[in-house]
């Protein structure tokens, strides 16, 4: 049994659980002043600050490190790489003191993680980070010969619930065909093809809207709309990544309360159906992704895969055409537990960033 120290570290949260092996023995969510974040002019400079939070838990928690085994961080923006476990290192960490592959509160994870292995001298790493990258060669191929795509996804939570998907059928992961949609802040969906994401949609650059994003639009007619927004870089960069979707249209980011207003408001179900309908064109679109092959699952998760509106409607869907499977809500602390513990078992050899 392998006691896991796991830290993960949002854009104004910080979670820490304590784990033996998968099972969870404690974990705390601590909130942060949203307007404390936004004084910090870099991800990096927020360190000092996140290590105060991440030892508040130490003390509150009394946690002896002598009974830790190995930290468990969640990885940052990165360059692409293989899906796995990585040892925390110093080309790593350069990468990420720069934001050389992007900006993103996870970035300070693998920093603080660092502080906490040489601390108390144990182990540390971190698995699946969004820049996981397997995709087929013709995936990255678009109508433009500048223009390239790119694999960003929710891929800590993708593979941990593929994971379970092919426990709960009884075969390897690597045996198996999933289409994975994480329905989140930010929609995802990805074609897992024995045991690798082929391919799959960037929340930030294609796929469907989602609450506040969004998601693939009319070329031409996007680009009138950006010559003639009168709109600067940066405020066009915030508007197509973070205030689109549906808060757009109704000012709302709360599925919940979106969902009540829809039952009175036939505008706003349409949205909603709109959404699910985009998800389910995407899900039915990855299954080219197999070469034939039969699909073992449809899976969906993250935390509109526990929305009674929008499971039915896509499950109505793409529901003849495939199996199934939900696992609401996420789950990245456990797959950054299962990661650590898979290393140290020796079940999985980390691999160098």
């Amino acid at each position: 049994m392998y006691r896991i120290f796991v830290i993960n570290p949002g854009s104004s949260s910080l979670k820490v659980a304590l784990f033996e092996d998968d099972k969870e023995i404690w974990s705390v969510t601590k909130r942060h002043d949203p307007e404390k974040i936004r004084s910090f002019p870099k991800v990096y400079d927020q360190i000092d600050f996140r290590m105060e939070a991440i030892d508040e838990v130490i003390a509150e928690k009394e946690v002896d490190f002598d009974k830790i085994d190995v930290i468990a961080c969640r990885g940052g923006f990165c360059k692409p790489l293989e899906s796995g476990t990585y040892s925390v290192n110093d080309a790593l960490l350069d990468d990420l003191k720069y934001s050389r592959w992007g900006e993103h509160a996870a970035n300070i994870s693998p920093f603080c993680g660092k502080i906490l292995s040489e601390r108390y001298n144990k182990p540390v790493y971190y698995t699946d980070p969004v820049s996981v990258d397997e995709f087929m060669p013709e995936s990255y191929i678009t109508g433009h010969p500048d223009i390239r795509r790119i694999c960003k996804v929710h891929a800590l939570n993708h593979k941990a619930v593929a994971r379970y998907a092919a426990r709960e059928l009884g075969k390897p992961y690597e045996e198996c065909n999933f289409i994975v949609a994480h329905m989140g802040g930010g929609i995802t969906v990805a074609a897992h093809r024995k045991g690798r994401m082929v391919d799959a949609c960037s929340p930030a650059e294609e796929g469907p809207f989602c609450i506040d994003r969004p998601g693939q639009l009319p070329n031409l007619q996007l680009l009138k709309y950006i010559f003639s927004s009168g709109k600067s870089q940066e405020e066009l960069y915030l508007e197509l990544s973070t205030r689109g979707g549906i808060m757009a249209y109704t000012g709302m980011v709360d599925l919940i309360q979106i969902e009540d207003l829809a039952a009175g408001d036939k505008n706003i179900a349409l949205l909603l159906d709109t959404m699910s309908y985009r998800i389910s064109f995407y899900i039915m679109g990855y299954m080219a992704a197999f070469g034939g092959e039969p699909i073992d699952a449809v899976i969906l998760t993250g935390g509109m895969a526990k929305s009674d509106w929008i499971v039915p409607a896509v499950t109505k869907r793409v529901g003849p055409f495939a199996k199934i499977l939900i696992y609401k809500g996420e789950y990245e602390m456990e797959a950054l537990a299962e990661g650590a513990a898979r290393v140290m078992s020796g079940l999985e050899e980390a691999k160098v960033y």
